[in-house]
């Protein structure tokens, strides 16, 4: 069964995704994840916050993450570091960590994100 949903090269064009949008203001698309393309052990996507707006402060219990910011600029902030965010800044935040992201710039915040394994929400 496994093999059958692993089996095949996906391809996901994100100018055909909706994307997920939430409140502060900012968008998700994901792209790849178990609920688009079978996959089992991670799922990437994009995630743009608006202006003045931010990911608000959270924690993955038993996932990494990782971000790979594109364009704007934003401050990554946890209990005990604040991270000046600006395109090329790759950041790794193991499991269990509260964290937030603001856009502190006058254009959209863009960043890559992985998670591994994927949110309970990205699974079937």
């Amino acid at each position: 069964m496994m093999e059958e949903k692993m089996s095949g090269l996906k391809v996901v064009d994100i100018n055909k995704v909706e994307p997920e949008r939430k409140t502060p203001p900012r968008s998700s698309w994901i792209l790849i994840s178990e609920k688009t393309v079978g996959a089992q052990n991670l799922a990437l996507g994009v995630n743009e916050t608006e202006p003045g707006s931010m990911v608000p402060e959270h924690k993955h219990d038993t996932e990494e993450e990782v971000m790979l910011f594109l364009e704007g600029e934003g401050k990554f902030i946890t209990e005990d570091r604040e991270i000046d965010l600006k395109p090329g800044i790759c950041i790794y935040n193991p499991p269990g960590s509260l964290h937030k992201i603001v856009n502190t710039g006058t254009t959209k915040l863009k960043f890559v994100w992985v998670y591994a394994p994927q949110l309970k929400s990205h699974r079937l």
